[in-house]
């Protein structure tokens, strides 16, 4: 009897021990999987690189919202999803969230030309390279022939003025640094000027682009009557108020389209969690994928770093949490964001309208990662909110040995989830000397290595948080 019981004793510690060994394999299986997910060896530089090319090519023409490629570039991102088994979320189709935004077109390279009384040129100007159009007009597309008329003050800037009227007001450095668009469309519409011409800075050494910055035409600063806005970069500057003295004309022309309910598409996939309790929990990573546009005159803007890069990212984190042997325990959402470059329509228009609740949910933004300058990332947040996302996030590229930053940056979709109580971060390369919304933004400009950083970043803090 006593063996019996000593047997029968010894069999339940075995059990016991086999029960306890199997659970710590598991775990430590489980452990490994996740582990995985921002292990260098499986992220694929190439393969994002490859999105990079592709959403960078001039098939897309730099994917301005509103235009045909732009809607392109959705479908493309909307067949990666596919192809790699995210859900499409209820009530959308092939994972495309449409919304309404108001855009304005240019159809046709615009003119700026000096000429004489007679009508002669002068001059003629280089769309992109020496001018471009903030605004438009109200009313018609444009095609103004004017003196000229130079600002001299900040003060004789707030002041209408019969000298000014009919002509084009010229506002030098010394008063654009300290004026908006507004105060250019309050200025013209007082003084009764044809247009307004700002120079923009692209030489001294407080200057914070290197060329001109094409955006798209902002429909939603253009309340009202308006008449167009211009800036041109600083020898133009120089050109055309040397002209002032000579009683040359200024001659600028501009035909465009306008839809002010225009519907585009943000692209929306997502990887549910496995356990019951945190499944309504998510981690949302978003990336915008819309640019600037193409130039109408034999030029595009590809915007390889801004946002093909953050694009590209966010299919990469997307194809290897779905590839991990073990799912996140937690929901993550990929959110590919249209017209960031208009006032943030795309994430504006998710957080009102959210798919899922935002209540329990955190954001992380990916938005020009990767320059090859030698530039840090940057993890920042919105609005000085600081949080504990921006917190561990600093922690991990600290243990990761990254060379990163940490500030304070409104302008990207973070922004409208900040907004929303929703805490946010950036992550950005923040290089805006080498071409930044111009045809210079190439692929050659993107360090597959650096944006393979920033992806293993992000991933490790789904690792320690969704599983």
């Amino acid at each position: 009897m006593k063996n019996r019981q000593k047997i029968c004793i010894l069999l339940v510690f075995v059990f016991l021990a086999a029960t306890v060994l199997s659970s710590c394999t598991m775990q430590s299986t489980e452990t490994a999987a996740v582990a995985s997910n921002a292990d260098e060896n499986i992220i694929d530089e190439e393969n994002m690189l490859s999105i990079v090319e592709e959403l960078s090519s001039e098939k897309y023409k730099g994917r301005l919202v509103g235009t045909k490629e732009n809607e392109m570039a959705a479908q493309y991102i909307s067949n990666q999803f596919k192809q790699i088994g995210l859900e499409n979320p209820e009530g959308l189709e092939n994972y495309i969230q449409d919304f309404e935004t108001p855009v304005i077109l240019i159809e046709e390279e615009p003119i700026m030309q000096l000429e004489d009384k007679s009508g002669n040129v002068v001059k003629s100007f280089t769309y992109t390279e020496n001018f471009l159009f903030r605004t438009l007009s109200s009313s018609s597309s444009i095609d103004i022939k004017a003196p000229l008329y130079t600002v001299d003050s900040i003060e004789a800037a707030a002041t209408a003025s019969e000298a000014v009227e009919n002509k084009i007001a010229l506002f030098p450095l010394s008063i654009s640094r300290n004026i908006t668009v507004p105060n250019v469309i309050s200025y013209c519409k007082k003084t009764g000027a044809s247009a307004g011409i700002i120079e923009f800075d692209t030489k001294s050494s407080r200057r914070n682009y290197s060329n001109l910055t094409v955006t798209p035409i902002r429909a939603d600063l253009n309340v009202g009557p308006y008449d167009p806005y211009l800036i041109v970069d600083n020898d133009t500057f120089s050109e055309i108020t040397d002209a002032v003295s000579k009683d040359l004309f200024l001659h600028i022309k501009c035909d465009f389209s306008r839809e002010f309910n225009k519907q585009v598409p943000n692209v929306i996939g997502m990887i549910p969690g496995s356990d019951p309790k945190l499944k309504d929990e998510y981690i949302i990573v978003g990336a915008h994928f819309d640019h600037v546009g193409d130039n109408k005159n034999g030029t595009y803007n590809p915007g390889a770093l801004d946002n093909a890069s953050g694009t590209a990212g966010l299919i990469e984190i997307a194809r290897i949490i779905k590839n991990s042997k073990i799912p996140p325990r937690k929901s993550i959402i990929f959110a590919a964001f249209n017209s960031e470059e208009a006032r943030l329509a795309g994430s504006q228009y998710f957080v009102r309208n959210p798919i899922y609740p935002l209540s329990k949910s955190v954001m992380i933004n990916m938005d020009m990662i990767g320059c090859s300058a030698d530039i840090p990332l940057t993890i920042a947040t919105a609005n000085n909110h600081k949080n504990t996302l921006q917190n561990e996030l600093s922690k991990y590229a600290e243990e990761m040995k990254m060379n990163y930053k940490v500030n304070i940056i409104d302008g990207s979709d973070h922004f409208s989830f900040t907004q929303m109580g929703v805490e946010s971060v950036l992550l950005i390369n923040e290089d805006f000397l080498n071409g930044y919304h111009s045809p210079d933004d190439t692929i050659e400009d993107v360090d597959k290595l650096k944006m393979e950083q920033a992806v293993k970043l992000v991933l490790r803090y789904i690792d320690n948080n969704a599983y």
